[in-house]
């Protein structure tokens, strides 16, 4: 019989855990999932120069796009290459949060053009 006393108490334990759990969920914000991340049709992009680098570091592209009400920038550096040809095949991959700011991560095809090669990553960030 006492061997029933700490069954019980886990299963009502195991209860309230779960109760606490579906409110604490029901509580706080949805996810935010890759679709809140900028299509690639509705990125824009222009050279940009970073007058602190030297070049070619500091040459590379200014990035900004206006997606569910929010407006995301972002730069690549020391790349001659817009990520945003065709070639490239630019895709969202990963969307993060972190210090008040959602990152989305962009990917694309891997490209050797005369030797060089081009590994297209671009990030965007909007304040939350």
């Amino acid at each position: 019989m006492i061997g029933l006393i700490p069954n019980f108490y886990a299963a009502f334990s195991a209860i309230n855990h779960l109760q606490a759990r579906g409110q604490d969920q029901a509580s706080r914000p949805e996810a935010t999932g890759i679709d809140q991340c900028p299509a690639v049709g509705d990125i824009q992009s222009k050279p940009y120069t970073d007058p602190d680098l030297p070049p070619p570091y500091g040459e590379g592209y200014q990035y900004t796009a206006t997606a569910k009400g929010k407006t995301w920038t972002g730069q690549t550096a020391a790349t001659k290459d817009d990520y945003l040809g065709p070639e490239y095949e630019l895709k969202a991959e990963e969307i993060n949060e972190r210090d008040g700011k959602f990152h989305c991560d962009y990917g694309g095809q891997r490209l050797i053009k005369n030797g060089e090669v081009a590994d297209p990553y671009l990030r965007l960030s909007t304040l939350k």
